[in-house]
């Protein structure tokens, strides 16, 4: 058993070093390799990345002149690895030891098993919610009016968010977060990997939902776990952030639920969709209230 370990960086220098120091021992012990792609960065990550390059012979590095974003520069990864199983993981990550060993010979196991995804922890030691359900129709309206929050745990209100599962128990699942998700090779090449079409956002949704048309299932395994500092990339970019997932939240319906009937719910989910959009860069962009200093006594 060996593995691909496949990461994007951009703007990545604050993180990548972390994850690349828990990564290679287990790397190393596993004969594996970890391939990155960055994404044309310019705040010292090609640097930095160019000194492990140099001592380890495990990493192989593609340099962009431009950034191609997620999807793309994943392919890119994708073609140039070598080996059966195909890790995919963002920069912004710790791994937990033991945790890839873990996940290939939970995946080795079954042969109708596609892919695998560990449990993902805030580094406060917080689970996070990183499974979810495909989303349907009703999922944008439930979220947009805010009953996905009034009734977190609800399996129909929030659904999709999957708020009735607590994350600490294996469990098959729709989809698993790309942040860290293990996947077959041959799998990978037979859907030949990400859809471009969505270059930022949903290209995991996609890719898990493409995985279950073939027949395959998907595995959430809590019991190897990774450190996410979630939401940094996004942060670098909020209001591109929160236009590209919109977009790419319609994209996936017009993708996916072509029949004639189901148009009609795609063109009403994608009005609240683009409605939304500057609803939430309002949210983002009012300015926070400061704590009195009472608060801090």
């Amino acid at each position: 058993m060996s593995v691909s370990v496949l990461i994007v960086t951009y703007q990545s220098v604050h993180e990548i070093e972390t994850c690349l120091r828990s990564l290679l021992p287990q790397i190393k012990q596993l004969e594996g390799e970890i391939v990155i792609v960055d994404n044309a960065s310019t705040d010292g990550t090609i640097e930095l990345l160019r000194n492990f390059e140099k001592k380890e012979d495990a990493i192989t590095i593609i340099y962009n002149t431009e950034n191609r974003s997620y999807a793309p520069a994943n392919n890119q990864a994708l073609k140039a690895s070598t080996r059966d199983t195909i890790f995919y993981l963002n920069p912004d990550t710790q791994i937990q030891i033991n945790t890839i060993e873990s996940l290939l010979s939970m995946l080795e196991s079954d042969a109708k098993l596609a892919a695998i995804a560990p449990q993902l922890r805030f580094p406060d030691g917080r689970i996070q919610y990183s499974c979810r359900r495909f989303p349907k129709h009703r999922d944008v309206f439930f979220n947009v009016i805010g009953l996905s929050l009034l009734f977190p745990q609800s399996p129909f209100f929030n659904g999709w968010k999957m708020g009735d599962f607590d994350h600490l128990s294996a469990k098959h699942v729709d989809q698993a977060g790309a942040a860290a998700l293990m996947v077959k090779r041959d799998v990978l090449e037979k859907l030949n990997g990400f859809d471009e079409v969505f270059p930022l956002f949903f290209n995991d949704v996609d890719l898990c939902y493409r995985i279950h048309q073939e027949g395959y299932s998907i595995l959430f395994y809590p019991y190897a776990t990774v450190i996410h500092h979630a939401g940094i990339s996004v942060k670098k970019r909020p209001t591109r952030a929160i236009i590209s997932s919109h977009v790419a939240f319609f994209r996936f319906f017009e993708k996916h639920y072509t029949h004639a009937f189901e148009q009609v719910f795609n063109l009403f989910a994608g009005v609240l969709l683009y409605l939304s959009i500057p609803i939430r860069i309002f949210f983002l962009l009012w300015p926070k209230r400061p704590q009195s200093k009472r608060n801090h006594l």
